[in-house]
């Protein structure tokens, strides 16, 4: 290989394509097949089919330069390209075709190959190209990620280095962000879709898409930086999480292109955002309907539980041990930990040992510990006093543990309370009194405390992030609830949710295809209880007839069924 000066940014990319020993001769033999390009390019139809025009558009305003455009897959293989290539010799054409592979495997640092390990806008120029044979080009190219976050595809220009300019590099990722706006807006799923602009405008808007539940269920690259979240689909979240003041945009009430509202990030800083309706497909009767029953749920919520056990089905033997053992807690008034990945039931089991107990007349309290941050972490459990900060309310506040006097408190991801945090919580498990943020006086409060976790709580006291003494504190009776994947009932389980969504959706005798049902069994299900319930809802809603198969579940699941079945994870 020559030795040329190379850009900084482009070291570490140099440093994979010389590992993986990236060369001409292996990125030919590379080249699909005419079958193999053919079925990739059916694997993309319905996104390329939507590029066509602004693809055909792009190539005709870049004609008098001699550029062409390039659509590759995430793998590198190019899918379509449009220009004219009459500029290039026979060998250069070649490596442009449909079905070249010009992954950073391959051909080393090129934009195609790069941006889909790096996943962000870049052009490489001239000598940056770690091939000798492509230093003559230059390639400018932006990520297309589908509303789940994943990336679908690169979009490229490429021509004879010595016309690049850096505008050309802006005009692509432009193009790419709208198309990524265009497929979150054309979901076929019912939805509503916001725009949201920071009160300093910036270039970019935010796109929010969520489904009849609230739940959001695709983003564009903005909405992804805002707020950091990359596993949106896996563990659910809800609009109303993210933002306070949604009720009116959820509720149907506002209309596409009606005037902005303002919403709040639910922060310390609560940043202000002024929001708008690009779309709404979901239809009145559901979407008016589920936000009623969404709201009252977490109205009763804060004050009762709303599961009992006969609510939790299961015959599998390792959840049928972990239920006994919760029952046979439900008699006592012993603090229990709940140990289980995200998604398994803990909140639901906690409700359902309440439920059964003494309290059951009394207040069930939920905190999920994960999602308050440090400052209000004590406002929360504690409580504050008229006047004890900036913005507190001019009455005061009671904490959870005063909102669940009599009754039960339930702690959820009780690992990720900050240690200082932790320290008061200890001395209010000594004695059960509590004292308002800016008080001068204990208050002595009677909870029966659940606490869950989705980790080793022991592993966290050896690593030094969870003090002991306040883990001997929480261990009265240890419940562990198992994932999903493990479970021997996982058909029957999902039998059983179908059963509780046909009322909701108005269908009846809907049943799986077996293919589905063998789907059903066979995928890992990494959100658990709650990934699958979510899954039900949606390939249920989706179905035509009364029998559900494959294609109705969502997009994101299937492709990660695949990915798991390709590298045996």
């Amino acid at each position: 290989m020559d030795t040329v000066l190379v850009n900084n940014d482009f070291t570490k990319s140099w440093e994979r394509s010389k590992k993986h020993g990236a060369n001409l001769a292996k990125a030919q033999e590379a080249m699909l097949q005419e079958y193999e390009l053919k079925l990739q390019q059916e694997k993309k139809r319905d996104l390329l089919n939507s590029m066509h025009p602004t693809i055909e558009s792009l190539a005709y305003s870049l004609k008098s330069s001699n550029t062409i455009v390039v659509i590759s897959n995430s793998s590198g293989y190019v899918l379509n390209s449009v220009g004219n290539l009459t500029f290039l010799d026979d060998a250069e054409k070649n490596n442009l075709q449909n079905g070249a592979c010009w992954s950073e495997q391959m051909r080393g640092t090129n934009s195609a190959g790069t941006i889909s390990i790096e996943q962000k806008p870049l052009a490489v120029i001239g000598n940056e190209h770690y091939l000798p044979s492509h230093r003559t080009l230059f390639c400018a190219g932006s990520p297309i990620f589908n509303p789940s976050g994943e990336l679908d595809a690169v979009l490229n220009i490429s021509g004879h280095f010595s016309v690049y300019h850096p505008a050309m590099l802006g005009m692509v990722d432009n193009i790419a962000r709208n198309i990524e706006n265009w497929m979150l807006v054309r979901q076929p799923k019912p939805q509503l879709v916001i725009s949201l602009y920071p009160e300093s405008q910036k270039n970019y808007e935010a796109l929010f898409a969520v489904d009849l539940h609230g739940q959001v269920i695709g983003m564009n690259r903005e909405a992804h930086r805002l707020c950091r979240m990359d596993n949106f689909l896996v563990t659910p979240i809800y609009l109303e999480e993210l933002f306070s003041n949604t009720d009116e945009l959820l509720s149907g009430t506002r209309k596409t292109n009606s005037s902005l509202i303002r919403l709040y990030t639910k922060d310390t800083e609560e940043k202000c955002f002024f929001a708008s309706i690009v779309h709404d497909s979901r239809p009145v009767k559901f979407y008016t309907e589920i936000k009623t029953a969404t709201k009252q749920l977490k109205t009763d919520k804060k004050s009762k539980s709303s599961y009992s056990f006969n609510d939790i089905y299961g015959v599998d033997k390792t959840l049928m041990s972990a239920l006994s053992t919760a029952k046979k807690a439900a008699t006592t008034d012993y603090t229990i930990v709940i140990t289980g990945e995200s998604g398994t039931g803990k909140e639901m089991v906690s409700q359902a040992i309440h439920q059964a107990s003494t309290r059951s007349t009394k207040p069930f309290v939920a905190l999920n510990c994960g999602g308050i941050t440090k400052s209000l972490a004590e406002s929360e459990l504690f409580g504050y006093e008229a006047g004890a900060y900036t913005g507190a309310k001019q009455s005061g506040q009671p904490g959870v543990f005063e909102q669940a006097h009599g009754g039960t408190l339930f702690l959820d991801e009780i690992a990720e309370l900050p240690m200082d945090i932790q320290i008061t919580l200890l001395r209010v498990l000594q004695d059960f009194k509590v004292k308002r943020i800016g008080g001068v006086k204990s208050v002595q409060v009677d909870v029966r405390l659940i606490t869950a976790t989705h980790t080793d709580l022991w592993e966290k006291v050896q690593e030094g992030s969870f003090r002991a003494d306040l883990y001997y504190r929480l261990q009265g009776i240890s419940i562990v609830l198992p994932p999903l994947r493990k479970r021997e009932d996982r058909l029957q389980f999902a039998y059983n949710l179908l059963s509780n969504i046909e009322g909701e959706i108005h269908r009846h005798s809907l049943t799986f295809s077996p293919v589905a049902e063998q789907f059903i069994k066979e995928y890992s299900w990494p959100g658990n209880v709650r990934q699958m319930s979510s899954a039900i809802r949606e390939a249920a809603f989706l179905s035509v007839g009364d029998t559900i198969d494959l294609q109705s579940f969502p997009n994101y699941i299937l492709s990660d069924f695949q990915k798991r079945e390709t590298t045996g994870s």
